[in-house]
C-alpha cells in the first residue's frame, strides 16, 4: 500500500523535487486526541526553507473528499486517507510546493508543509467519544489534528515566522476557506498572513436530476462529525438558526472571512460538473442537452462568485479548463494562463502587490482558453480517481 500510494502522489505531483519528510503527531495523538479516523496518529510532511526565507511558511491542506455516512468513514479509515499507516517516510511535491526556482520562483526555498488529511470533515470536525462500526472504534478529531500541527510547527520555528500562506486543494480547498481566520488567530500577531484556496468552491447546486445531493451529502458530515466547532465563528453566529450547515460551504462562507483570500478554480471544475452536477460527461463527448447543463454550471458558478468579484482586495484566478486542483502540478502552475498571465503570476502580482501586476483574472468561456490541456478525463474513470479499491474519491 506505501508504494502505491508512493506511486500515486508522483503521478499526480511529479517526483523530482526534494523530499518532505514525514512527522507523526504520536504524542499529540495521546495528549490531544488529534488522531485520524483509524485512531493512528495524524501528521504532516516537511521541507525546511533554505537561505533567506527560512522565516517564510506555506502549509497545505491536503484534499480527498469527505465521508458521509459511518460505513463510509469505516471503509475510509482502511485507506491513507483515514488512516497515517500507509503515508511513506518522505514524499515529494510539485507545483506552488516545488522547490524548483524555475518552477516556483516566488516560493520554491519557503519552508513547505503538506498536512496529511485523514479525517474526512476537512479538518472540522469533532467528536470526544469514538463511534463503534463493525466492532471498531472510529474517530472523528480533523479540528484537534488542525490545532495538533499547528503548535507542532510553532515550536519548531514557525513562532518566528514573518511570512504565511494558508493554502489547500478541493476539501483541503474548502478547509482553507473554513479555517483562514483560525489559521492566523493561532499565528504571531503581526506577520504577513495569506490564504489561497484551490478548487475549494463548492456550489450548492442541484443535479442534473433537480436532486441537491451535495447539500443532503455535506449536511450529512456536518451532524455525523459535528464540525460546528470547526467552521468560521461569525459565519455560525450569523446563520439562522438550522442554516449553520450553511457555513461548510464557500459561497455562504466567504463573506465572514477576515484573512486576506486568493480564490483558485476552474469555471468547469470536473469534479464539481462529476460529483455535484452528476453530469455524466465531458465536452466534446456530451449531448446538447448535457451541453446546456454544463454552461449553465459555469453561470451559477459565477453568480454565487459574486462576493468574490466583487471584493477588490480578494485575489482571483478563475480560468476555464477542464481541471479540478490546479497548485500541485508544474503545468498548471506555471503555464495555464487568463489575461495573457500564469496563476503563478497572477497569484505573485496579488501576494507582492506588484505595481504593474493583475491580481485578479476570469477566464471567457469554454473553450477559447489555448494554454487549457486539449482533452481532460472525467473524474468517473477509475484510472483517474484512485488506484486501489477504497480510494476513489472525487474530490
Amino acid at each position: 500500500m506505501k508504494t502505491t500510494l508512493s506511486l500515486l502522489f508522483c503521478l499526480a505531483l511529479t517526483c523530482q523535487a526534494k523530499n518532505m519528510n514525514r512527522v507523526l503527531l504520536t504524542d499529540a495523538a495521546t495528549s490531544k486526541g488529534a488522531v485520524c479516523l483509524d485512531g493512528s496518529p495524524s501528521g504532516y510532511f516537511i521541507r525546511n526553507g533554505t537561505g533567506r526565507n527560512t522565516d517564510k511558511w506555506i502549509l497545505h491542506q491536503m484534499g480527498g473528499g469527505w465521508c458521509f455516512n459511518e460505513t463510509d468513514c469505516y471503509s475510509r479509515s482502511k485507506t491513507y486517507l483515514g488512516s497515517s499507516k500507509f503515508y511513506p517516510a518522505a514524499l515529494s511535491f510539485s507545483g506552488f510546493l516545488s522547490d524548483s526556482q524555475d518552477v516556483n520562483p516566488d516560493f520554491y526555498d519557503w519552508n513547505i508543509v503538506f498536512i496529511i488529511y485523514c479525517d474526512g470533515a476537512s479538518f472540522a470536525g469533532y467528536m470526544e467519544e469514538p463511534i463503534m462500526v463493525n466492532n471498531t472504534p472510529i474517530y472523528f478529531r480533523g479540528f484537534n489534528i488542525l490545532k495538533a500541527v499547528l503548535d507542532d510547527l510553532l515550536e519548531k520555528g514557525m513562532k518566528n515566522a514573518n511570512e504565511v500562506i494558508l493554502t489547500g486543494c478541493s476539501a483541503g480547498g474548502l478547509a482553507t476557506y473554513v479555517h483562514a481566520d483560525f489559521v492566523q488567530s493561532y499565528l504571531p500577531s503581526g506577520i504577513k498572513y495569506r490564504a489561497m484556496a484551490d478548487a475549494g468552491y463548492f456550489l450548492d447546486i442541484p443535479d442534473v436530476d433537480g436532486v441537491r445531493s451535495f447539500y443532503l451529502a455535506m449536511n450529512a458530515v456536518f451532524k455525523l462529525q459535528n464540525v460546528s466547532g470547526g467552521l468560521n465563528e461569525d459565519c455560525m453566529t450569523a446563520m439562522a438558526q438550522g442554516e449553520e450547515w450553511k457555513c461548510i460551504f464557500a459561497p455562504y462562507s466567504f463573506p465572514y472571512i477576515k484573512s486576506p483570500m486568493f480564490v483558485l478554480n476552474s469555471l468547469y471544475d470536473t469534479a464539481q460538473l462529476a460529483g455535484i452536477l452528476k453530469l455524466p460527461c465531458l465536452p466534446p463527448n456530451c449531448t446538447d442537452k448535457e451541453m446546456k447543463f454544463f454552461y449553465e454550471f459555469e453561470h451559477e458558478f459565477l453568480s454565487q462568485a459574486k462576493p468574490v468579484l466583487k471584493s477588490k482586495s480578494t485575489g482571483i484566478f478563475l480560468d476555464s479548463c477542464l481541471i479540478h486542483c490546479q497548485t500541485l502540478t508544474d503545468k498548471p502552475w506555471s503555464s495555464y494562463a487568463v489575461g495573457g498571465q500564469t496563476m503563478r503570476e497572477t497569484f505573485a502580482d496579488w501576494y507582492f502587490e506588484r505595481p504593474s501586476g493583475k491580481g485578479q483574472e476570469v477566464d471567457c468561456e469554454w473553450p477559447c482558453n489555448p494554454t487549457c490541456p486539449g482533452k481532460a478525463r472525467h473524474p468517473l474513470d477509475k484510472a483517474f480517481a484512485g488506484l486501489d479499491k477504497g480510494e476513489e474519491t472525487l474530490f
